[in-house]
């Protein structure tokens, strides 16, 4: 069973922070022997690059360990990568087969950029081995991002094809078509006619009675293995969280046994025709009020509140002039929001966005493009805050606690923020306990940098800071 991380596309200009970004992706197949393939993948723009000759060069040390349930180490590797370019950044990608039993796995990842030591990431994913079906069989669902034949022994050709695996499961909107690599296994003799049927199917994978948007058949051969690759269009499909379902069904219809995967579609061509041409009460709604030279603060302010699938179109009605195009977004972001009364609700958000925009505004942009004020509307209120600026080690810093996160579905959530540049309300996000949020291991380090002498342990890899009167941060976030 693949496991996999979804990321946040922030497509257009903003002051927020991300550190390195790195997926995590497995896949198993059942061929004469099962194997798990696991793909590593670091955006290039998310590593620090240094000089070399005529070339930029990175690298990452990589620490890998799959842990079966019952304790025992299934797989351990510890390598770099390194990548260099000359003209326009690369990112790195990597593939393990390791051979796996049936069972329950667990999948640990650490990611340390190595001409950035501050920069440090761990991950850790489930990882589920299933036993062969008795009569038929299917591998996990491969997306691909780029096919094409290829007979060399590159660790990423299979069967004659060189298939390299579509970044985070995104399809973005200079795709017309979803390709995908799929294998079929025949574990017992059987006889009559039997289908393959794949479908893009609305929502993520765990709702129930979901519809298919396009469905296609394939017949199945009677050979152990079968291996396709299959092709669906997606030009027409707006934005938004879909997953392939694949079934084997027989003559009468019948489901044999299935795979599914998640995938997010970005299409904002289609997204905006849909806008343009979706009759609903528009002209007669609160957005109609909105003047045109207001609309660029307006979608703005929207984007801490918008669901990631849509961030796109949001950036593309940002650049256009479509202004029956710009309030029914906004109108149906409300109406989804709160369907009973959405101008009420549009207009306190609007409210707590003036606020936020004068208490975080600087000369960079508006006070709610800042961390703090991203934050603020995305998550709400803090339950309090710390703000410190008398340590003579570090530059100002705030920590916002919050008790409850129901978007996140956590307690005792932590926000570090830091001006290191020490100009006005210019607070960096440094560290949060907020999944899906800024992680650095290493923030203390980062925070207290004027005392490098004062780290524990080995100097590049220390994580922490001696403990000090006028040094309280630590105690300040975990503590408090």
């Amino acid at each position: 069973m693949k496991q996999f991380l979804f990321f946040s596309w922030f497509l257009f200009s903003s002051t927020f922070i991300f550190g390195m970004q790195v997926e995590l992706n497995s896949y198993s197949f059942y061929g004469a022997e099962t194997y798990t393939e696991i793909y590593i993948r670091i955006a290039g723009n998310s590593v620090k690059w240094i000089d070399d000759v005529k070339t930029k060069k990175a690298s990452v040390g990589i620490l890998l360990m799959v842990t079966h349930e019952d304790g025992t180490i299934a797989a351990y590797d510890k390598f770099s990568l390194a990548a260099m370019y000359r003209d326009s950044i690369v990112d790195f990608l990597e593939l393990k087969r390791i051979k796996l039993n049936a069972g329950n796995y667990t999948i640990r990842l650490e990611a340390s950029d190595e001409n950035n030591m501050t920069d440090k990431l761990e991950i850790e994913q489930k990882l589920t081995v299933e036993a062969k079906n008795s009569g038929f069989h299917l591998s996990d669902i491969l997306p691909l991002a780029i096919i094409k034949k290829d007979t060399s022994k590159h660790i990423l050709v299979r069967n004659g094809y060189y298939m390299e695996p579509l970044p985070y499961h995104y399809i973005g909107k200079e795709n017309k078509q979803l390709d995908f690599y799929l294998e079929s296994y025949l574990t017992e003799p059987s006889s009559g006619d039997f289908i393959i049927q794949y479908a893009i199917m609305e929502g993520t994978s765990t709702y129930i009675n979901t519809k298919p948007l396009l469905t296609k058949y394939k017949k199945l051969n009677q050979d152990k293995v079968q291996v396709d690759v299959l092709s669906l269009p997606v030009n027409t499909i707006r934005s938004g969280n879909y997953h392939i379902l694949v079934n084997i069904i027989d003559k009468g219809k019948n489901v044999l046994t299935s795979r599914r995967s998640n995938i997010v579609i970005s299409n904002p061509e289609a997204d905006i025709a849909y806008l343009e041409n979706y009759n609903d009460q528009v002209e007669h709604s609160f957005v109609q009020d909105i003047k045109a030279e207001d609309m660029d603060y307006i979608l703005k302010a929207q984007l801490p509140i918008t669901d990631q699938h849509q961030v796109s179109i949001l950036g593309e009605l940002l650049k256009s002039n479509k202004i029956r195009s710009q309030r029914q977004f906004i109108y149906q972001l409300w109406k989804a929001k709160s369907p009973i009364e959405p101008e009420k609700a549009y207009k306190s958000y609007m409210d707590v966005v003036a606020a936020v925009d004068k208490k975080f505004y600087s000369n960079v942009g508006y006070g709610f493009q800042s961390d703090r004020g991203h934050i603020f509307l995305k998550y709400g209120k803090p339950s309090n805050v710390m703000s410190v600026d008398t340590e003579v080690d570090a530059p100002p810093y705030e920590i916002w606690y919050y008790n409850n996160m129901p978007q996140t579905q956590q307690t005792n959530v932590r926000f570090l923020f830091y001006n290191p540049s020490l100009s006005h309300n210019d607070f960096k996000l440094l560290h949060s306990t907020c999944i899906g949020e800024r992680v650095n291991s290493a923030w203390e380090t980062v925070l207290y940098k004027s005392v490098p002498l004062e780290r524990l342990g080995n100097s590049t890899d220390a994580t922490q800071v001696k403990d000090n009167w006028n040094r309280n941060a630590r105690r300040y976030f975990n503590e408090y």
